[in-house]
């Protein structure tokens, strides 16, 4: 707001500023309003702007204070005070039409409705020639040719020419001169249809992420999983004996990450003392919850490097000392898990783990339907892609922590983990021939990810980099990330079903993870 304020190009916008040096953003046509005093002024002012811009029409016809507002704009975008995210004002998003044509012109490649044209051209640039997109691009957009002619098919040429309006392209905002001062509505398109304005803390929850799925390396839709915890709201602490009611539960993971379970759209409401208090260890009760939610899902709840443990012993354990000491098994599995892939990362398959993150949930927005926030249960979700920068570059984060939460972890000795067995080193020789296996299935690509993450560059370099590789929104794959995988799978399954549980052991050992 200051920096609009204070910029030549609203010079002379009707009290702007209150003596005070409040900033007077809004002001309204309602004349019983207290915002009504300065809207005549401002409306002349809009009127002045776009005659000094030879905008054709009089007053407000044709749009003309929307085009002035788009034209003036001194960086051409600005922040939704829904979401938080810049957007341009202007046509610079694809929008149903044009997304359903460019689906059918190009279905290898990764569109949406809401993505912004850059986005989409860097796809482009993959498959295509420059000349061949020149063309393609002018017969499309003809009134915006020499835009291109003048900055090539660039980001700059839509940014140039995003004031001028388009029937394949959307706007970021909508405008709303003379009521508000830069001439917009405080919230981009798709934010507005779906969220209250007035309740900007609220959606901005929606940006929280759990690193802990990263970290552990697990398994499951971690966007989905993300998305029903920060919809945690009103309820009780569901913890024995407690029953505390709370503004906002905690929600807590039904099986415990650091065990090897999947990260899932499955919680129980707690406090936050509680939930702190339970870490890792599970009881019993969250045995049956476990398999009860298999059994309705028909999937498992493990991820694929503990599930044959899981397997194993989840009906036999009967009792919360027994589910402990399986606890402890899982534990120590997953101990295993990580220390593999520290060694598959030193042989430089970068690229091979990052297709076990799944980076591309970042991309994803989902809507619950009979959602209860304080039980954390709902009755279905919609999930659709939403190609934003904010979420492209969160897709780029995750990758960048998953990898250094595993060096760390990896630089920390079994010995002061205090693991119920030493799984990797028992099974150190079958693990080392499974890696080397790995290191040789080798593709074209392999470099360009390892030089994305070289250990010398710094957490924002790693970042711009995976961003710059994960132009179609996910990490390449082939057949040899199959056979790799399955190398593993073999591995973790054999010592899985071998691994034994010594249930005479009912006091649960201090986590040190």
């Amino acid at each position: 707001m200051k920096m609009i304020v204070s910029h030549h190009n609203y010079a002379g916008m009707p009290n702007a500023k209150a003596a005070d040096g409040r900033i007077n953003w809004q002001v309204s046509s309602g004349k019983t309003t207290s915002f009504y005093k300065d809207y005549l002024a401002r409306k002349a002012w809009w009127v002045q702007k776009a005659d000094q811009l030879r905008l054709p029409g009089r007053n407000d016809e044709n749009d003309r204070f929307t085009l002035a507002a788009r034209i003036i704009h001194p960086t051409g975008y600005r922040v939704c005070r829904l979401c938080g995210e810049s957007f341009n004002v202007g046509y610079f998003y694809i929008n149903h039409t044009f997304a359903h044509r460019l689906n059918k012109d190009f279905p290898a490649l990764d569109i949406t409705k809401g993505q912004s044209i850059d986005d989409f051209l860097l796809q482009l640039e993959k498959i295509m020639s420059d000349v061949s997109i020149m063309e393609y691009f002018c017969s499309l957009f003809p009134e915006r040719r020499k835009f291109f002619k003048k900055y090539g098919m660039t980001k700059e040429a839509f940014e140039k020419s995003s004031y001028i309006r388009s029937y394949m392209l959307s706007p970021g905002f909508m405008g709303n001169p003379p009521d508000r001062l830069d001439g917009f509505h405080d919230y981009h398109n798709t934010c507005r249809k779906k969220n209250d304005p007035g309740r900007f803390d609220d959606n901005m929850r929606g940006y929280n992420h759990d690193r802990r799925s990263f970290e552990w390396w697990a398994e499951g839709n971690w966007a989905l999983a993300d998305a029903l915890y920060n919809k945690a709201g009103l309820g009780t602490c569901s913890f024995p004996g407690c029953g505390k009611i709370l503004e906002k539960v905690s929600p807590d993971h039904v099986g415990p990450l650091a065990c090897g379970f999947k990260q899932l759209p499955l919680f129980v409401p707690t406090c936050q003392n509680h939930n702190s208090a339970k870490n890792r260890r599970f009881s019993i009760r969250d045995v049956y919850k476990l398999l009860e939610y298999e059994n309705l899902t028909q999937q498992s709840v493990a991820s694929w490097q503990v599930r044959a443990h899981w397997d194993c012993y989840k009906t036999i354990v009967s009792d919360d000392n027994q589910t402990k000491a399986l606890s402890n098994s899982l534990r120590s599995l997953q101990d295993m898990y990580l220390r593999t892939l520290w060694e598959v990362r030193k042989t430089g398959q970068v690229r091979f783990l990052i297709t076990l993150l799944k980076p591309e949930y970042a991309l994803e927005e989902f809507e619950f339907t009979a959602l209860d926030p304080g039980n954390l249960t709902f009755a279905n979700v919609k999930t659709q892609k939403k190609i934003t920068k904010l979420r492209k570059s969160l897709a780029a984060r995750i990758v960048r922590i998953a990898f250094e939460a595993l060096a760390e972890y990896a630089s920390k000795p079994i010995e002061r983990r205090n693991m119920v067995r030493s799984d990797f080193q028992e099974n150190e020789r079958i693990i080392r021939e499974a890696v080397k296996q790995i290191a040789g299935n080798t593709c074209h690509e392999d470099q360009a990810w390892r030089n994305a993450m070289r250990e010398s560059l710094t957490p924002e370099q790693k970042e711009k980099n995976i961003a710059l590789l994960l132009v179609s929104h996910k990490v390449p794959q082939n057949e040899k990330d199959i056979t790799a995988k399955q190398i593993l799978q073999t591995v973790f399954d054999t010592i899985g079903k071998s691994a034994a549980v010594d249930f005479s052991r009912y006091e649960l050992i201090p986590d040190e993870i």
